[in-house]
């Protein structure tokens, strides 16, 4: 589909896309698309979205027991510009079944910080630079400073897919969605998306699930609470959370 054809549509153009994506790369790995079922994925990280490329994956391949930890790099699902950017916007302008998941946003920042942060240091010096800290990524950043570096981030541009909005990483107002699961009643959601998307019901695994063991950055924090609100209230309003 052309990108006039696809405006005309009432769906989003492949220069829409690349305006919410900082490069194709960026844009490839966030649009799953099986041509032979019909439908369409956009990921929505830390919203379930491993859990649902390895779920994609033993759909399109019929390998139930696949797994891997790695599963962003691993998967053999088919890649946009194997499909076709054309036919890419024409399923997601209406042409397929298209779903992705959210998660309460209050949870989803707590567990993007101890994720990406607390764990993994290479994404501490980017946040280290924002607050004008020295950059050492061995250095801990609290649940504090991750949200005031992130207030300083234009979401669009800047934000890491990992904590912004949810709305921008579900291409809002551009893509209108057939399903939008909650990862709080994931299986329940599920079941709707493979019986209206006409999907096979293949084996669900959890790949990246762990227990943080960290206390809870809120508590006692009534105004941390409203700052990560206020980063989200979009995402409060258009999901109801």
């Amino acid at each position: 589909m052309t990108d006039a054809a696809a405006a005309q549509a009432g769906g989003p153009t492949f220069a829409d896309l690349r305006r919410y994506y900082r490069s194709r790369l960026a844009m490839s790995r966030a649009i799953v698309v099986l041509p032979e079922h019909g439908c369409v994925y956009v990921k929505n990280q830390k919203a379930g979205c491993s859990t649902m490329t390895l779920w994609l994956d033993r759909v399109h391949t019929g390998e139930h027991d696949f797994m891997t930890q790695r599963v962003h790099r691993d998967n053999r699902l088919p890649k946009p510009k194997d499909v076709g950017w054309p036919e890419v916007v024409r399923m997601l302008a209406g042409g397929a079944f298209r779903f992705s998941f959210v998660r309460e946003p209050l949870a989803r920042a707590r567990s993007t910080w101890y994720a990406k942060v607390v764990r993994q240091q290479h994404y501490r010096a980017g946040l280290q630079e924002v607050l004008g800290l020295p950059v050492d990524p061995e250095s801990p950043l609290t649940f504090e400073q991750f949200v005031t570096a992130i207030e300083q981030q234009d979401p669009l541009t800047e934000m890491d897919p990992h904590w912004r909005p949810q709305h921008v990483n579900l291409l809002h107002p551009l893509v209108d969605y057939d399903h939008i699961g909650r990862l709080e009643s994931f299986d329940a959601d599920l079941a709707v998306i493979r019986e209206h998307a006409g999907l096979p019901d293949v084996p669900v695994t959890i790949p990246n699930s762990r227990k943080d063991g960290q206390p809870d950055p809120y508590a006692g924090r009534p105004d941390l609470v409203r700052r990560v609100e206020a980063l989200y209230a979009q995402d409060f309003e258009l999901y109801g959370y």
